[in-house]
């Protein structure tokens, strides 16, 4: 056992958050803790890792084993740079391998034998840990989490909050501890950079223990589920399909259980009050004491949890051409995002816009609704288009006004009806009279998600929606979306919501745009299976994402020539066929 926290409880202020909370990882075992917002992971993880004392339990950690903790706001060294806090990852080989230098420059005729022997140990120690590869390390860590060589002496000072997330994270990965514990990792990173630290965990040689909201992320890393709920713990096998499964099983069961055990003591109970004062007191005494030893085994049926229930509901008809970009382009400074851009929305379509960070997704969206006028080309909004925008940093959102007062300036909607949508979104209580700055990131968005429910647009236009929303309010979310009915273009990095929602993909990568009619998930698998094939028999990996997209293009037009010809040669072989109908029957044709 690498990991044992028993029994752990926690309460603040007299609010009681764990409750008797148990987690064991087991050496290079890969554990998901899961559970709504502000249930107690943080705090859970926080007492395993040394940063708070339970109130009651213990942790437990295997003799010399180190944990590497990456937290939801990362700390850094404001005066280190890019490259120097991720060698502080591998500081003591690097050290090493300097007093290795230091042994070589030593003269042959002044080198003691001590120094030999030093030399020679330090030599095998460096071989075992493999440190003569770790600059490449370094830099194919880096470039993972989404750094270029351009970054490496960037100073930590002018990062950006995801930009040190993302550090930290290479930081962790090259320290390589026994223990990973990882606070919403995949925030902040791009889709192929989430892909690949799911490769790297799985094949890690350690222990995990993963907090995320991040379902299909989960799904592909997690050999086991702790979630925790009403302050208590409980372990489910994975994968994290299989954890749901059993759940609602277990869930259903219980239910069942709790029904007959309800049935039961209200039988008992009325008969005790019928007959306790009667001339069958005795049997109504013994029927008292069965109903008492029933109460205390008696389980709670279990509550289903609040989620959103909100809907766009029926949306008035746009035109048939909702937005469209013709050659457009975006510079800023002396960087080019892209150039020579062109897209088509068309009413009802629902696209999924990708990229890798900084291509420039949402820039592209918001000269799409002129929010940014770019630099080239033309921009276009149809007819009876009425949009609803969701913006990830919610700027548009006055952080003084509270969420009552928010949506009656910006959606005209009395106070009683602001009140019933802010509840089908669970802003309720308090927090409808509490400034917007005072809400959780989650609060916050499912507010401006509320707003655009009131707006009724037939044009969605979502940037990250999913950000600080738990894993039930994802899929409620998902479940929403499902239902509209109008033209949707959502930019995401999960993965689950791009291919629940979305049938075609816009990639933005290197200035270049390449469109795909399918989710994510088609558009990823074609393009993994055109990586694998041969160069002899395809070259695709050799093209550029503008040269794939004109070659399908060119053969789309072959296609489309090809079967005009399949309905000539098909119409000339109908008439041939009259004309053999209506020959006479001893008709010679020699």
């Amino acid at each position: 056992m690498l990991l044992s926290a028993s029994k752990i409880a926690k309460a603040y202020g007299g609010e009681r958050v764990l409750l008797g909370a148990d987690v064991r990882v087991e050496k290079r075992e890969k554990v998901a803790l899961v559970g709504r917002n502000a249930i107690g992971k943080t705090t859970l993880i926080r007492i395993i890792t040394g940063e708070e004392e339970p109130d009651a339990g213990s942790v437990h950690l295997s003799p010399g084993a180190r944990i590497g903790y990456l937290r939801q706001v990362p700390q850094a060294e404001d005066g280190s740079t890019v490259l120097g806090e991720a060698e502080r990852g591998r500081a003591e080989v690097i050290g090493l391998r300097r007093r290795l230098r230091e042994l070589e420059e030593i003269p042959s005729n002044k080198i003691t034998e001590t120094e030999i022997e030093e030399f020679a140990a330090l030599h095998e120690r460096l071989l075992d840990e493999a440190a003569y590869s770790i600059d490449h390390d370094l830099r194919s860590v880096l470039s993972k989490v989404g750094f270029s060589e351009a970054d490496f002496d960037k100073p930590i000072s002018a990062l950006s909050g995801g930009e040190r997330t993302r550090l930290a994270l290479a930081r962790l990965l090259l320290e390589e501890p026994e223990l990973l514990i990882l606070d919403e990792p995949t925030n902040h990173l791009d889709l192929e950079a989430t892909e690949w630290l799911e490769k790297w965990i799985r094949e890690y040689h350690g222990a995990a223990l993963i907090v995320s909201h991040d379902r299909e992320f989960l799904q592909n890393v997690a050999d086991r589920i702790v979630e925790i709920e009403s302050g208590i713990s409980r372990s489910w096998p994975g994968p994290f399909d299989k954890f749901i499964r059993l759940r609602e099983e277990d869930a259903e069961r219980r239910s069942q259980i709790a029904e007959r055990q309800a049935k039961a003591a209200a039988k008992l109970d009325e008969f005790v009050r019928r007959f306790l004062n009667s001339e069958r007191v005795a049997q109504a005494r013994g029927r008292q004491k069965h109903l008492r030893k029933l109460q205390s085994e008696m389980i709670e049926k279990p509550k289903s949890a609040k989620s959103m229930t909100s809907g766009f509901g029926k949306v008035a008809r746009s035109g048939d051409l909702v937005a469209a970009c013709k050659n457009v382009g975006m510079v800023f400074g002396d960087r080019t995002l892209y150039s020579g851009l062109d897209w088509t929305v068309l009413r009802s379509e629902r696209w999924g816009v990708v990229g890798s960070n900084g291509s420039g997704k949402s820039t592209l969206i918001k000269n799409l609704l002129s929010i940014i006028e770019p630099t080239g080309g033309e921009v276009r909004i149809g007819s009876n288009v009425t949009v609803g925008y969701f913006s990830q940093d919610a700027s548009d959102i006055d952080p003084a006004k509270n969420p009552l007062e928010f949506l009656n300036y910006e959606c005209g909607l009395d106070y009683p009806t602001a009140r019933t949508l802010l509840g089908r979104f669970l802003i309720s209580g308090e927090q409808a009279f509490q400034p917007i700055g005072t809400l959780s990131g989650g609060e916050r968005n499912k507010l401006a998600l509320a707003r655009l429910t009131a707006l009724k647009p037939n044009l969605l236009v979502l940037d990250e929606p999913t950000n600080h929303l738990d894993m039930d309010s994802r899929e409620a979310l998902a479940d929403v979306l499902a239902d509209f009915a109008g033209t949707l273009i959502l930019v995401s990095h999960d993965r689950r919501l791009l291919d629940r929602l979305t049938t075609k993909t816009l990639d933005l990568r290197n200035g270049v745009a390449t469109k795909h009619l399918g989710s994510y998930r088609d558009y990823r698998a074609g393009n993994r299976e055109a990586s694998t094939q041969s160069p002899t028999k395809n070259n695709s990996s050799k093209m550029t994402p503008r040269e794939i997209s004109k070659n399908i293009e060119k053969l789309q037009r072959e296609v489309e020539t090809i079967e005009q010809e399949i309905v000539k040669l098909e119409q000339d072989v109908e008439a041939k066929e009259r004309d053999l109908g209506e020959l006479p029957e001893n008709a010679d044709f020699h």
